[in-house]
């Protein structure tokens, strides 16, 4: 999730909400204001609407063919 400009400041207090919400908190990469961490489908409404919350993304998962494939 990306934290809203005004919040960098207060990124772990808005970290402890987060928590409060129910999310997992896995990362918090502070200088480029992402938190990186995994809630329910059902709790991803909650976690969009804590203040300071610019975007909530889904896990994006990448897959490659093996070495010996015919196409890379």
């Amino acid at each position: 999730m990306t934290v809203t400009d005004d919040q960098l400041t207060n990124i772990d207090e808005l970290v402890d909400r987060l928590r409060a919400a129910g999310m997992q908190v896995d990362q918090v990469l502070p200088t480029v204001g992402v938190i990186t961490g995994s809630v329910t489908k059902s709790q991803r409404t909650s976690i969009e609407r804590v203040a300071g919350v610019a975007a909530v993304e889904d896990e994006t998962t990448f897959q490659i063919a093996p070495p010996d494939a015919e196409i890379q």
